[in-house]
């Protein structure tokens, strides 16, 4: 069983492009080899969860939520199982959905940053959530780089 750090997002939609940007950061590093890295625009997301033990989806998150950039996280237990609202898309609703397709679906959260602006067809990462790819990818590396 694995660990797999699963990053959502749309770069062509500003802060949405959060996942994506810790993916770049990410890759950049050599992982334990029961890490597993996944940009889940590129498809794999559901034949990744079903190796894992430990899933983490690193998305934006909504303005609700918090300030802008500021990195959350949120456990299993903060999602519902019929997520709507500012949890209603997303990570959540795919974890909502493993919570009922899967027999022994892998313990999850969600590690993110507050969504500046959310633009459809607006690149580039506004500067606090841009500062929030360092944090969060340090924060995953010191958790899950230095694993057996």
């Amino acid at each position: 069983m694995v660990i797999g750090l699963i990053c959502l997002g749309n770069v062509l939609h500003a802060d949405d492009g959060f996942g994506p940007a810790v993916h770049r950061r990410l890759t950049a590093r050599r992982w334990p080899s029961d890490v597993r890295l996944l940009d889940a625009g590129e498809g794999g997301t559901l034949d990744l969860l079903r190796q894992c033990r430990h899933a983490v989806f690193v998305t934006s998150l909504d303005p609700a939520l918090g300030r802008p950039g500021q990195v959350l996280r949120l456990s299993d237990e903060h999602v519902p199982a019929d997520p709507q609202g500012p949890l209603g898309a997303g990570a959540a609703a795919i974890m909502a959905s493993m919570r009922r397709m899967m027999d022994k679906p892998p313990l999850t959260e969600i590690l993110g940053a507050v969504a500046q602006r959310q633009v459809p067809f607006s690149t580039g990462l506004s500067p606090l959530v841009a500062a929030a790819v360092e944090t969060t990818s340090a924060m995953l590396w010191r958790e899950w780089g230095q694993s057996a």
